[in-house]
């Protein structure tokens, strides 16, 4: 995404030219940009500006980032010159079937910098989703907070539009404070069963491939356990490339690679597939496709599962089953045992194990009817053709 600061903003777009950086935040309100400081060796390869990075304009502590992040983007306009002249090589991976591109969810992803909905609903057009920054827990203390998340998830609420929350990840910020920071905030804002999270991860605070993934890793496990929901991965091709997401292909991919064709991005190691595309950053929006057929599958690809109705009660039985049920709750179902025997189970706020509830063998299944306060009956055939009535008056705890 775009940085507020208009000579960052003017380095991103020139770095982001070869397709290899990109960014998925946004500083809110442009300020006058510091001058530069000398700069920093960069790493190999460089990582990208910090895109997105709001919180320097939230508090003074963060000020004196910035002539950094422009050292930072000069020296990565250099390298990027530098790789132009070489070949691009597609990473080495099982060759994907290609989507239908008309086929594809149109989406946006938003932070401060595009300001609350009614300054880009009408530039983001037609679209199923949009991804919202929320938080940004960064290095120097500063807890950054986008101040247009309310605005933006409340209206992609009442547009009955799927939605997307995503932290800006430092590396060398604890894990776990990260996540509590990010998650404090989305459920004040309320998060559905239908909508996905997202770890923008494209900057490695000096931290090497190793400690950036292992902290990457840390992060999305517990966003996994704490939403019951599998995090996206948004990152760029060389960042991907350099090792920084080792251990992450498991998770779904959100690629910044607006050098290739709509929907028809390069998939990076360790990933054989993507999930979301960011095929545009120029402009006043960022602009992104999501693999889904309609806007159902991806909630229910990207939103926290369904729970499963399905329990298995055991028992034997070889018949059809028969099943009665009180207004106070309780349920009896029975059926014919592989002893012969009719056999019975008890729901009373849990199942009780199956057990024989017929004096003699039976022929056929039975069938139950109730009534009252725990009265019922049970009717089977027995071995010799007679069929037999049992009764119970206490919730089908005793048959006799």
């Amino acid at each position: 995404m775009q940085n507020g600061r208009s000579l960052r903003t003017w380095f991103r777009k020139l770095t982001n030219q070869d397709g290899e950086q990109s960014q998925t935040g946004a500083p809110a309100v442009p300020d006058p940009a510091p001058a530069p400081s000398p700069a920093p060796p960069p790493e190999p390869p460089p990582p990208p500006p910090m895109p997105g990075t709001e919180a320097d304009t939230a508090e003074p502590a963060a000020q004196g980032t910035d002539a950094t992040a422009v050292a930072t983007a000069a020296a990565t306009v250099a390298a990027a010159a530098a790789a132009a002249a070489e070949p691009d090589v597609e990473p080495d991976v099982e060759p994907d079937v290609e989507p239908d591109v008309t086929r594809l969810l149109r989406g946006v992803d938003v932070s401060s910098f595009q300001g609350p909905p009614s300054n880009w609903k009408d530039e983001a057009g037609a679209i199923s989703w949009a991804a919202v920054k929320i938080t940004e827990l960064e290095p120097n203390g500063v807890h950054y907070v986008n101040p247009d998340a309310a605005a933006d998830w409340s209206y992609l609420n009442r547009q009955n539009l799927n939605r997307v929350a995503y932290l800006f990840g430092h590396p060398s910020v604890n894990a776990g404070d990260t996540v509590d920071f990010f998650l404090a905030q989305l459920n004040r804002l309320g998060l559905h069963d239908g909508d996905g999270i997202a770890l923008d991860l494209e900057v490695t605070d000096g931290l090497g491939p190793a400690a950036v993934s292992a902290w990457a890793r840390n992060v999305a496990s517990q966003l996994h356990r704490r939403t019951g929901r599998e995090p996206v991965i948004y990152t760029f091709l060389s960042f991907a490339e350099s090792g920084n997401c080792a251990g992450l292909g498991g998770y779904p991919l959100w690629i910044a690679d607006p050098s290739s064709p709509i929907g028809r991005p390069r998939v990076p190691r360790p990933w054989r597939t993507w999930t979301m595309h960011q095929y545009a950053i120029v402009g006043a929006i960022d602009r992104d496709v999501a693999r889904f057929t309609s806007p159902a599958a991806m909630r229910a690809a990207l939103g926290k599962p369904k729970e499963s109705h399905v329990h298995n009660l055991g028992g034997s039985n070889t018949s059809a089953l028969a099943a009665i049920r009180w207004d106070n709750g309780v349920t009896v179902v029975a059926g014919m045992g592989k002893n012969g025997f009719i056999q019975a189970t008890r729901f009373d706020g849990k199942w009780s194990a199956w057990k024989n509830v017929s004096p003699t063998k039976a022929l056929h299944p039975p069938a139950m009817i109730a009534w009252g306060k725990g009265t019922g009956h049970l009717y089977y055939t027995d071995e010799h053709g007679d069929v037999i009535e049992l009764a119970t008056g206490n919730y089908g705890q005793r048959w006799s």
